[in-house]
């Protein structure tokens, strides 16, 4: 799917209210909102599930106020970027946060657990904000001017925070 049928589905949503076309939109965004909160909550599926469902449910009552000016993918990564911080947030501290995603059960499946649990070890000792950087400039393979829409944080800034990503790594 391309940018102008995202479009065509975005105006079919706004016009008609077919919840088929926002349906089919999901199903396209659904594994890069998930797998980007299952690195953020370092394999959390049930909070990665919850989360992902958060972003689409408030980028189905904002649709009105997307205004094409990036791509439909970066205005939902834009607004799971903003769910995953609401989030933490919600918790009284980061620190507290951090002890959370920590202490969790996390379900892996089988063949892929050695590798997983490495990945979400390291990504462990990142910030948030660097982990999430990491996780759309590197595993989404964004470009850095993307990153910087998303996270709402200058190009210097993004690139700050990669480099000390990568040396904690």
């Amino acid at each position: 799917m391309s940018k102008n049928e995202d479009i065509l589905l975005i105006a079919k949503c706004l016009l008609n209210d077919d919840r088929r076309a926002y349906t089919r939109l999901v199903d396209k965004y659904h594994p890069q909102i998930k797998r980007f909160f299952l690195n953020q909550t370092l394999g959390d599926t049930m909070l990665s599930d919850d989360l992902a469902q958060e972003t689409f449910i408030k980028a189905y009552t904002c649709l009105r106020s997307f205004k094409g000016l990036s791509s439909f993918s970066t205005w939902i990564f834009r607004i799971a970027y903003n769910v995953f911080y609401d989030f933490l947030r919600t918790r009284k501290s980061s620190e507290e946060c951090g002890s959370y995603i920590e202490s969790q059960n996390y379900e892996i499946p089988s063949e892929t657990i050695t590798r997983n649990m490495d990945i979400y070890k390291a990504m462990q000792i990142l910030k948030p904000e660097e982990r999430a950087i990491v996780q759309l400039f590197y595993l989404e393979d964004l470009p850095l001017n993307k990153v910087s829409e998303i996270t709402n944080m200058p190009s210097g800034t993004i690139k700050s925070h990669l480099s000390r990503a990568r040396q904690k790594l």
